[in-house]
């Protein structure tokens, strides 16, 4: 309970500092505070607190809110001088900090109450993020589309949550997975009608296909930082959330319901690798990859058994950073229309920068030995054991696609070009980008998460 309160109270700080004149100090206070929470999280490892049967802050939660915390940081970090460049930084400040207080809920719910709130207090404020930028009318666009959207998912996250208690009598999780198995044929019709309304919430929020079709236009239409925040810190939230949700009812759900969730697997993995190989605007096709790397984790949710969360983790974690990285390099590159082609050349004239996204690129694609490859083997490993060979095929497939739409960002930084950026890092930058790297060759050489 903790560290919500001071995530909540450091949005409340950020609000309150336009009226001190503390704004120079909202940058280390977010960071501090992230820092405290990662801390207490670490320290309470194997501990569990439970806050008024709504949340629960255990084995399951806090190495999630690591993951949130680290990922939080960087963000933080790689992209200051988007705060510093905007007039109403402390606007953006307490929306980004409330979202984490919503992220937080989100991964540490033991009611769908509570899971309801926390999906709303973290969209709502990258709602209003995605078109922070209020002159450009691709960002007006994308945050109509994504509200818009993101309405229609919460209806159905809510139709679902009704029919749950329809058919329970309970919002609690353990109190619906004690009752699945004791259920009238009618209730139990409800209960599967429910949970199909609910996951397709989940895959709304997470970008998976066929409900995918917001994403590129957002993630394009959003200013870059926003973007990196959209494909890492909430969606790791939403995927722990569907990891929970999944594990109360992953005893209750029937053959025919188990094979559309895998058909879910598949159509995500195809549709995001087969669209992002055509894409020429960066942008859109890291929203591509991020809706592949979407599948692989979906497999890995509804595959893995027992101790899915310390798979998820160690995959969101490698990709949470490898996609930081990628997009600071395009943050660099300051356009926000950026095509493959504007990475022309940038080894020769920053290699810092360009080593960079080749390690990120390399690592998303799965190559080995990186922790990239480590993250997709035991998804596919996962996904072996449950005696799901086919979707082990279908993700080495999706993965040798993906090489191809990595490798040409690669191939062109290796290219020479007068116009490749010659713009110097800042040293604080310089630092960010090691730290992103070593942190990627620190996932690899121990991947014990």
């Amino acid at each position: 309970m903790t560290e919500l309160i001071i995530l909540s109270l450091t949005g409340v700080a950020a609000l309150v500092s336009e009226f001190l004149n503390l704004r120079k100090i909202l940058l280390p206070l977010a960071i501090l505070a992230l820092l405290v929470v990662l801390g207490l999280s670490f320290s309470h490892l194997g501990t569990s607190e439970l806050v008024y049967n709504m949340a629960s802050f255990d084995g399951f939660s806090r190495p999630f809110l690591m993951v949130l915390c680290t990922l939080g940081v960087l963000w933080f970090w790689g992209f200051r001088r988007f705060f510093e460049a905007e007039k109403t930084t402390t606007d953006y400040f307490a929306l980004t900090l409330f979202s984490f207080a919503g992220a937080v809920c989100m991964v540490s719910y033991t009611n769908l109450a509570m899971l309801f709130l926390g999906v709303e207090i973290l969209s709502i404020p990258v709602y209003v993020l995605a078109g922070s930028n209020k002159s450009d009318v691709k960002g007006n666009e994308a945050s109509f589309k994504y509200f818009l959207l993101g309405a229609f998912s919460s209806a159905f996250l809510l139709f679902g949550i009704a029919l749950l208690y329809g058919a329970t009598g309970t919002f609690d999780l353990a109190e619906i997975t004690s009752k699945t198995t004791n259920l009238t044929s009618q209730n139990q019709g409800l209960l599967q009608v429910g949970f199909v309304l609910t996951v397709a919430a989940f895959a709304f929020k997470v970008a998976a296909a066929p409900f995918h079709f917001w994403a590129p236009d957002v993630y394009e239409g959003s200013p870059t930082p926003v973007t990196a925040y959209m494909v890492t810190v909430v969606k790791v939230a939403a995927f722990a959330a569907l990891l929970k949700f999944f594990q109360a009812f992953q005893n209750a759900i029937p053959q025919t319901v188990a094979w559309s969730i895998y058909g879910l697997c598949f159509l995500t993995l195809m549709v995001a690798n087969f669209i992002a190989a055509s894409q020429k605007n960066v942008k859109r096709l890291m929203a591509y990859s991020s809706i592949s790397h979407t599948g692989f984790m979906l497999i890995g949710i509804f595959c893995q058994k027992e101790g899915a969360e310390h798979l998820l983790t160690y995959y969101a974690l490698v990709y949470g950073i490898a996609s930081l990285t990628a997009f600071r390099v395009l943050w660099y590159l300051r356009n926000e229309v950026a095509d493959i082609q504007d990475f022309r050349g940038l080894l020769h004239t920053n290699q810092l920068a360009a080593v960079s996204v080749i390690m990120a690129m390399l690592s998303m694609a799965g190559i080995p030995p990186l922790a990239g490859f480590i993250a997709k083997y035991r998804v596919l490993a996962a996904a072996s054991a449950a005696g799901q060979g086919w979707l082990v095929v279908v993700g080495i497939l999706a993965s040798l696609l993906a090489i191809y739409y990595y490798f040409k960002i690669v191939i062109v930084m290796f290219e020479p070009s007068e116009q490749a950026p010659v713009r110097p890092l800042h040293l604080a930058d310089k630092v960010f980008l090691y730290v992103c790297c070593g942190l990627l060759i620190a996932l690899t050489v121990w991947p014990v998460v």
